[in-house]
């Protein structure tokens, strides 16, 4: 019946998203490519190089290009702008002189007492000078890389999906984000770097999971009094306060278990990050499936194996003794569980109507930096730690569901406080940074698929275990089955999720042919993919100094 309802829901998220490109009207990444690793010859530039080889190769369907540069100074330089703007609307509208006054150090603490509108307008005016010096050298700061747009979707999905040259290292070419997608400053990476940086992130990675068996050992300790009192024997007598033994056996892992997995997911978007990403959207779901990875086993696995086969590594070596394992060490772990989803789950979903991180963030800001709060970023919501989280849960259900029946109604009372809080977070609260498009519903089926395996390998276990082993051998064609059915998904669906067909691309190109505001799109598309730092800021304020723009035209 799951997988009836999985088939059924990839195929109207499919649907949907077909029917969610024809409703589009002409955007700029439908029409636009990105190529890397630019080759150059003596005595060209790489703007050259890209137009002489794009008008020579794609006569008939070439539009332009945007050759992308070195522009992290200035973007250093917008931003100190920004926030010494900020400062200054703050003094100004301030009515206690006092305030006026203070020290440059750190936090306003350290450092000579100055009026701080004068030093604010000269750091600002500086900061302007700065700028138009960095600007007068900016042409010369080209990096191999560059927006490259076609006259037709289909034309950009001809290029894209071609092998450019002899060097398969040159002339890469991937789709382009969305403008407000890109992730400029790994546009300078090289092939060669960007290995190295996958290379360094899969350490890191198993490094931070490894590490992060150290609190799931001190959980499974606090989950275990008499294993608690081994390792500190001078608390047995408050261990055996019947109040005392509850809270910690019951509450605290759980809350510490958060509090150490609440670290992970801005760990791996900095670790997505550098992995030499173009755009946001593709960071997000990279670090999405790296946290999901993460917490289905250092959450369930570690939590589960840590009491028996932690340190029986000789197990993993034996795949025949794995549902055993599982089917024994599974069900022990019911009540932890329970507590986590009130704890993570509950209190995670509830929060979110609350903001309170976001509130206190912006209340040091204001309090300590001198910032002003009229300017404030409309949050977008964090696919990387609130998709896992709902996969775990889902997980936890599945693989539940007929060991322990009472984690239900807990998952239950999750996913109609999610459905609500989240329909609020989403309609009123968040702004999308970017179209998913379903983008991350590959995810969430990969994950079920995975569920419904472990389910049908812990009941094989249990069947195992109470000597029924025409009740295993009939569960054994299930994950063979499901497995059959991923197949035949990944076949079906998923081409669906990585790239629209050339039926769409021409369809949508001929209705386009008629469209009088196809001119007008096309004179905007040779300028879309301008790097921000590079368009001219006007601060608007009374004073001269702060009149001029920060000039960033190429």
């Amino acid at each position: 019946m799951l997988i009836h309802y999985n088939l059924q829901e990839y195929n109207y998220i499919s649907s949907k998203r077909i029917a969610y490109f024809y409703s589009l009207k002409p955007q700029p990444h439908q029409f636009t490519i990105v190529v890397r690793n630019v080759p150059i010859s003596s005595g060209s530039t790489f703007s050259e190089s890209v137009g002489n080889f794009f008008r020579e190769n794609y006569p008939s369907t070439y539009l332009s290009h945007c050759v992308v540069r070195r522009t992290n100074k200035i973007q250093e330089l917008i931003a100190d702008a920004d926030k010494l703007y900020r400062k200054l609307v703050h003094l100004k509208s301030t009515k206690h002189t006092q305030q006026r006054f203070g020290r440059t150090g750190f936090l306003g603490l350290f450092g000579r007492r100055v009026d701080l509108l004068d030093h604010h307008e000269k750091k600002l005016e500086n900061v302007e000078v700065n700028l138009r010096r960095e600007q007068s050298l900016i042409a010369g700061k080209e990096v191999p890389a560059a927006f490259v747009s076609f006259k037709s979707r289909f034309g950009a999905a001809i290029a894209l999906h071609i092998r450019q040259g002899l060097d398969p290292t040159q002339w890469v070419t991937e789709p382009a984000p969305e403008p407000r997608d890109v992730h400029w400053p790994f546009f300078s990476s090289s092939f060669l770097k960007r290995w190295i940086s996958n290379l360094v992130v899969f350490v890191a990675c198993f490094v931070l999971t490894v590490l992060f068996l150290i609190p799931v050992v001190v959980v499974q300790g606090l989950t275990h009094l008499d294993q608690l009192e081994t390792w500190f024997p001078f608390l047995s007598g408050i261990l055996n306060i019947t109040v005392v033994s509850q809270v910690i056996t019951g509450y605290f892992p759980s809350l510490i278990l958060k509090l150490f997995l609440s670290f992970v997911p801005p760990i791996m978007i900095t670790l997505s990050t550098i992995q030499g990403y173009i755009a946001l959207s593709q960071i997000q779901k990279s670090a999405c499936a790296k946290v999901l990875l993460f917490t289905i086993w250092n959450i369930f696995f570690a939590n589960v194996l840590s009491g028996s086969a932690l340190y029986q590594v000789n197990v993993f070596l034996e795949p025949k003794e794995i549902p055993a394992v599982l089917a024994s060490a599974v069900p022990g772990q019911a009540s932890f569980f329970i507590a986590y989803i009130v704890t993570s789950g509950w209190t995670s979903t509830s929060s979110e109507l609350f903001q309170m991180s976001t509130l206190i963030f912006s209340f040091i800001k204001r309090t300590f930096c001198g910032e002003s709060g009229d300017k404030f970023e409309v949050p977008s919501i964090p696919y990387h730690s609130e998709i896992p989280r709902i996969l775990f849960f889902g997980l936890l259900g599945i693989t539940y569901f007929f060991l322990a029946p009472l984690i239900l109604p807990f998952l239950l009372v999750y996913y109609c406080l999610g459905y609500i809080i989240y329909r609020n977070q989403l309609l009123n609260v968040y702004s999308s940074k970017y179209e998913t498009g379903g983008k991350f519903w590959p995810i969430v089926h990969n994950s079920t698929v995975f569920s419904l395996v472990l389910m049908h390998i812990i009941a094989i276990g249990i069947f195992g275990l109470k000597k029924l082993p025409l009740a295993s051998s009939l569960i054994v064609p299930l994950p063979v089955g499901t497995f059959l059915f991923h197949s035949y998904c990944r076949k079906r669906f998923l081409p669906i999720f990585q790239d629209y067909s050339a039926e769409s691309l021409i369809k949508k190109d001929r209705q386009d042919e008629n469209e009088p505001t196809m001119a007008d799109f096309c004179d905007k598309l040779v300028t879309a993919y301008e790097d921000p730092a590079l368009m001219p800021i006007q601060h608007s304020e009374n004073s001269d100094s702060l009149n001029s723009p920060l000039l960033h035209a190429a």
